[in-house]
């Protein structure tokens, strides 16, 4: 994912649950993962999803 990110010149940014931090983890162990990512946000519980995120527990995962 990071040589795509870098080729395109695109970034990403993360918003994860139950990974825990592990796909940011994955993205910044890559050599200039400042270059393509942007940040990322951990919302374990109910609570921090709605006020981190803005989601209900109903919420599917989608990429744009």
């Amino acid at each position: 994912m990071a040589t795509a990110l870098r080729a395109a010149g695109s970034s990403v940014a993360v918003a994860e649950t139950s990974a825990g931090g592990q796909v940011s983890a994955a993205l910044l162990a890559q050599s200039g993962a400042s270059k393509f990512y942007k940040g990322g946000v951990v919302a374990y519980t109910k609570e921090s999803k709605l006020t981190l995120l803005g989601v209900g527990e109903n919420a599917k995962p989608t990429s744009t």
